[in-house]
């Protein structure tokens, strides 16, 4: 459980920042939606693939409150980018 808790609270930090920052932009809620899923897993992969480690250290202890604040900051950032963008693709137009 702890090697997948990562994954999850980044999905959920791009599950809440992904489409708030896709309104912002102009964008629709559906593709934010769909889009800060999408980031938050991709940001959480590509930052332990890159090796890097904003905050604490995940090897040390999963579950502390800086990996767990790091988690949903990394999946709020990849979810926030790729939010807006998927949130104006799927704008609906009119």
């Amino acid at each position: 459980m702890e090697s997948i808790l990562p994954l999850i609270l980044s999905a959920i930090g791009g599950l809440v920042i992904g489409p708030l920052v896709a309104r912002l932009g102009g964008g629709g809620g559906t593709g934010g939606l769909i889009g800060g899923i999408v980031g938050g897993i991709g940001a959480h992969f590509g930052l332990d693939a890159a090796g890097i480690q904003v905050l604490g250290d995940a090897a040390a202890d999963p579950a502390s409150l800086m990996n767990i604040i790091n988690s949903l900051l990394e999946g709020g950032v990849g979810g926030g980018i790729v939010g807006v963008l998927a949130g104006l693709v799927m704008k609906p137009k009119g």
